[in-house]
């Protein structure tokens, strides 16, 4: 390679100018892209906000790194990082903390996705660490982050403070969004916690702070439109305060986290809009995304105030959906959702008597307040409730051919490791690999019984149990059984 070449690609690396450095990258012939050229590729990629791209990269010389390759390792997890598929980011991760225990920017991601999924006693630990490695790389990720969010100036904030006091109630004390409060500097974006009252029988919680973010759409006629907002979530008045600060904790966290997003993404928030999250919003409940709502509350005679400059500032309220209503949405609109969850609120709840509905004094349509047992508006019952979310399944295997195999309910429905694999000759004229998993405990009865059993994409079973994937590439006839420490040991079988 070219020493010029290489010197000026440095250059752009250390200046950051790394949409400089991919199309520089991209004038190489294929065959003068080494692997460690490729992985500055896909470093540069995740830099500019394209995981996938970065992550096709990094899986086109899988079979190129050696195992301990810490780079490689550490632009995986950077990659799944960015897409949200945490588990893999975290076990990509671990593994570079394996190979070398003493690098910060392995503990500083670590902590990033155990802090934005809720884990904050294994946040704590892993930044614990990394501030020890390094307290100035630390400070440059948690430490002084916050100030590149924008502020209200304090005429601002204080029309939106009263506008809340006016419209939601005036007993407002700040909800902790971690487990170890909110110690230290306070967050450009406060959440707070308004408790029921006598003339709304429900938890009011609610942003201050993301509306000084102005995010900025442009629509198809070239105009700019303004949007400013702030969050908020409506829980049971029937909770106490420990349940509140326990089991729906998440929506404090999740409502600053989406208002981090829109200014660091430089992104905007409206009515019907959705986030997919990657994996369920919190350990106890199985929502994965969420939906954007106005209020539709007869108490509150508006849903926006006005800041000195003109600005409008919307409160939207966050709905958890879980996966099936996400993919509902995505196929039939945001209407169609809507009307969906209603529909079946109103039948489910009062029997479809819509006059004992409107006898309520402090009406909330029933999905506005959020309770982590409602029923799956879309929900089947003929169709098996799988561990694993359709979109948190996660891309985790390069796979050329038939992929579909067999696996029983033991493995995705009861969430057994597989015990017991092997690879029979496919299924003439569709898509089989010829492998067949099974947790190893399924009697006879349980085997002739076809409904315990389905077809799967091979990548989805990896997502059950990462352990299979080494093997997969073994013929026809191989058979393996799991051992008592784990491992899997091969059993010689004829075809």
């Amino acid at each position: 390679m070219d020493a010029d070449f290489m010197l000026e690609l440095e250059e752009l690396l250390v200046n950051g100018e790394f949409a400089a450095v991919i199309e520089k990258l991209s004038e190489l012939e294929e065959d003068d892209l080494t692997p460690d050229l490729k992985i500055t590729l896909a470093h540069s990629l995740s830099q500019c906000g394209r995981f996938r791209d970065s992550l096709e990269v990094l899986k086109e010389i899988n079979d190129e790194v050696e195992e301990d390759d810490f780079g490689y390792h550490l632009e995986l997890a950077g990659a799944y990082y960015g897409l949200h598929h945490y588990n893999s980011a975290i076990k990509e991760a671990k593994k570079c903390i394996r190979i070398e225990e003493d690098y910060v920017d392995s503990w500083i991601l670590l902590a990033l996705i155990y802090q934005e999924t809720g884990r904050d006693d294994l946040f704590e630990q892993a930044s614990v660490t990394a501030r020890e490695l390094d307290e100035d790389v630390w400070n440059s990720v948690f430490g002084n982050h916050y100030e590149e969010l924008e502020e209200y100036e304090p005429d601002e904030q204080k029309i939106v403070t009263d506008f809340i006091r006016e419209c939601f109630g005036s007993d407002a004390v700040p909800f902790p969004v971690s487990d170890n409060g909110d110690d230290g500097d306070p967050h450009p974006i406060q959440v707070f916690l308004i408790p029921p009252d006598f003339k709304r029988n429900y938890y009011k919680i609610i942003s201050v702070g993301i509306g000084a973010y102005r995010g900025i759409e442009n629509d198809e006629a070239g105009q700019k439109h303004v949007h400013r907002v702030e969050l908020c979530a409506f829980l049971p008045g029937s909770l106490t305060m420990q349940q509140v600060q326990t089991d729906y904790r998440w929506t404090a966290r999740i409502i600053r986290q989406f208002g981090e997003m829109l200014e660091l993404d430089s992104s905007w928030f409206g009515y019907g809009h959705t986030v997919s999250y990657g994996d369920f919003l919190d350990k106890n409940n199985r929502f994965n995304g969420v939906i954007f709502d106005t209020i539709d509350d007869d108490d509150i005679a508006s849903d926006k105030c006005t800041l000195p400059c003109g600005d409008d500032v919307t409160f939207l309220q966050i709905m958890p959906l879980y996966e099936e209503e996400m993919l509902y949405k995505v196929e039939n609109g945001h209407a169609a959702i809507f009307n969906k969850l209603r529909s079946l609120y109103y039948h489910e709840y009062y029997k479809d008597d819509f006059s004992a509905i409107l006898e309520e004094p402090n009406y909330l349509t029933g999905i506005d307040i959020i309770d982590i047992n409602r029923i799956n508006c879309c929900y089947d019952s003929n169709e098996k409730q799988r561990l694993i979310a359709r979109t948190s399944i996660e891309e985790l295997l390069d796979w050329d051919g038939a992929d579909g195999c067999f696996a029983t309910d033991r493995i995705t429905v009861d969430g057994c490791k597989v015990g017991f694999m092997y690879r029979e000759k496919p299924v003439e004229g569709q898509p089989d690999s010829g492998w067949r998993f099974l947790a190893g405990d399924e009697d006879e009865q349980y085997m002739n019984d076809m409904s315990r059993m389905d077809i799967y994409s091979l990548n989805t079973i990896a997502n059950y149990d990462i352990d299979i994937i080494e093997y997969l590439d073994m013929p026809v006839g191989t058979a393996l059984y799991r051992t008592g420490n784990g491992e899997f040991r091969i059993i010689k079988r004829k075809e």
